[in-house]
């Protein structure tokens, strides 16, 4: 994504898949080839052979069976590639190696100036059991650009072509929620979709009184991260409600049908609290959607 003055400009330029051929992953491919048709962008489908993982399920007999986790990886690669270059994608295949997943892709992503990485993740049991240090969760925190999870509860996308309708964007007010707000409002823009920004009082006030007061004044902070220029597009709704995040945020996800929710990824310890108590591992285990993450660090990349 680049930078148009104050605006993040929608230019997908390059998308990482990020795969394991999983059944989760195989859907997200079908996003990625989705956005890549739509934006005319180039595809990389990566996938990191772990030599530790081949060494925990080595047979004592036959010894590492890294030989054929590699040769099932360039079979799994360039099944995938054939069926993205028939779709008309420029794809490319990269199978890398290493004992830390999760930081390689990360690291392969932004040798290429990436800007998305597609990824699938089978939260099926909540954050703490499968998030948590999980190479999801590795690429979600450390990404330097947004990263589209698709979730178990995620439909396959669409055929035929593919644009988003409806876009909830939550948020918490970090120092970077502009930009976040900037990237959310931004697909909206392209698809001429409805958007709605979000945000949720997990502490309410000391009464009723003191709680829509705060209400009213994070409405008006919502609202405030609207550039003027949206208005002439489409008519964003500012939504504030008090309780639990996660259930909240999946209520008006499938309230407005939405096709995809953006959110905050801040690098830093508050952040690490959010995973830990699980609100991002719920919305990525229960969001019938796509979910997107906009770290601090997904700034305007150099084009």
């Amino acid at each position: 994504m680049s930078a148009i003055g104050e605006q993040v400009g929608l230019a997908l330029d390059r998308i990482v898949l990020a795969t394991d051929f999983s059944p989760v992953a195989e859907r997200a491919a079908g996003y990625a080839q989705a956005l890549a048709k739509r934006f005319s962008s180039s595809l990389s489908l990566a996938h990191v052979v772990d030599p530790s993982a081949a060494a925990r399920s080595a047979d004592v007999v036959t010894g590492l069976p890294i030989d054929e986790l590699r040769h099932k990886s360039a079979e799994d690669q360039e099944r995938l590639l054939n069926d993205m270059t028939s779709a008309g994608v420029r794809t490319t295949a990269h199978t890398l190696e290493s004992h830390n997943p999760a930081a390689t892709l990360v690291g392969f992503a932004r040798e290429l100036r990436a800007d998305l990485i597609v990824t699938g993740t089978n939260a099926h049991h909540g954050l703490s059991k499968a998030i948590l240090g999980s190479c999801a969760d590795g690429i979600i925190r450390h990404a330097g650009c947004p990263v589209l999870t698709i979730g178990p509860k995620v439909k396959p996308a669409p055929r035929g072509g593919f644009c988003f309708h409806a876009i909830v964007f939550a948020t918490d007010f970090s120092s970077t929620s502009a930009l976040e707000a900037a990237v959310a409002l931004n697909f909206a823009r392209d698809s001429v979709a409805r958007v709605y920004l979000c945000h949720v009082l997990d502490r309410p006030g000391r009464d009723i009184a003191d709680t829509i007061d705060l209400e009213f004044q994070f409405e008006s902070a919502l609202e405030k991260l609207i550039p003027h220029a949206t208005y002439d597009w489409c008519s964003p709704e500012c939504i504030v409600e008090s309780g639990a995040v996660a259930p909240h945020i999946l209520k008006l996800a499938n309230k407005v049908e939405a096709d995809l929710i953006v959110l905050g990824a801040r690098h830093r310890a508050a952040w690490i609290a959010h995973l830990a108590e699980g609100t991002v591992g719920k919305i990525l285990t229960h969001a019938e959607c796509p979910v997107m993450t906009v770290s601090v660090s997904s700034g305007p990349s150099p084009h």
